[in-house]
């Protein structure tokens, strides 16, 4: 019955009143007169049903029924400031912003991810930016956005990159195509390739990669696209290196994979946030997000 009329502001008064060790410096403290405090002390005591407080010597000092409703006090008060601070976390999560800044490949990745997460959180506000690498790295330079994803982040000690969604990266040929398949990359390097720019994050590892192998494509046309060079590969233009997740969002268009013994060639999307930078809570939410979703595409 005792705990079924306790409020937490009679608790609040009464470790206030203990604390002050008068009436008059609690409601000082509290900001209200003397008369109410000493009314939430009379309404407590009543509740407990003894005597919470007795003066000695012109001071206050608790009964041993004082003392426990204290040790309740405490206990309870301090589960209260635990939750509200839970409570204003979440809420930061719910009403904050996220600013999102993607390599262009990533726009075929992130959406599925992102939609989800907007509808559960609708109330975060969402910036979300698409450049080529270079654009994005100088965004993060410049310190303008929360989180980055790349496959190629630059080696900087001042960032923390969290790997989440592998990135294969394929070969590709016209639908019609009826050349050489089940085979080594050398037995196609004269067909004409359609690559991505230097420095997109795709050359570089295609970069990488042939110099691993010691060996180049010497017939070459660049394109600054990866649905242009989707279309130039379907139309027969040529062949490619593209990311898996470009051909699996666009069937429309549909290009052939080839099966070339050096492919495909392994990399990853990664969460980029840089370390002096606070992260916000939805920035950290929508990071475990991304985690979530790598568990789940593993299972």
């Amino acid at each position: 019955m005792i705990m079924n009329s306790l409020t937490f502001r009679l608790l609040e008064v009464y470790q206030h009143v203990v604390d002050c060790g008068s009436v008059t410096a609690a409601s000082n403290s509290l900001s209200l007169s003397q008369p109410t405090v000493s009314l939430q002390l009379k309404k407590l005591s009543t509740i407990v049903g003894l005597p919470l407080l007795e003066h000695h010597q012109g001071k206050i000092r608790m009964t041993e029924a004082g003392e426990a409703v204290y040790c309740c006090a405490q206990e309870v008060l301090s589960s209260q400031a635990k939750l509200e601070s839970h409570i204003r976390a979440l809420q930061g999560v719910e009403i904050g912003s996220l600013k999102l800044a993607v390599v262009t490949t990533a726009k075929y990745v992130i959406p599925p991810i992102l939609s989800p997460f907007c509808k559960a959180h609708p109330n975060i506000e969402v910036r979300f930016t698409i450049g080529n690498r270079a654009e994005i790295i100088d965004r993060m330079h410049q310190n303008k956005d929360d989180l980055y994803i790349f496959t190629q982040p630059p080696e900087e000690a001042t960032l923390e990159c969290m790997p989440f969604l592998h990135n294969n990266l394929v070969v590709v040929a016209p639908p019609d195509y009826d050349g050489p398949d089940n085979c080594s990359i050398h037995d196609i390097l004269d067909h004409k390739f359609l690559l991505r720019e230097s420095g997109s994050g795709t050359r570089r590892a295609i970069d990488q990669f042939c110099e691993k192998n010691q060996f180049r494509f010497s017939n070459t046309m660049i394109i600054q696209s990866n649905e242009a060079i989707r279309l130039a590969v379907a139309s027969g233009m040529g062949l490619s290196v593209i990311s898996e997740h470009t051909v699996e969002q666009n069937g429309n268009d549909q290009v052939k994979i080839l099966n070339i013994k050096e492919f495909p060639i392994a990399t990853q999307w990664q969460a980029v946030t840089v370390k002096n930078r606070p992260i916000s809570l939805a920035a950290q939410a929508f990071r475990e997000t991304l985690l979530d979703y790598q568990n789940n595409i593993a299972k």
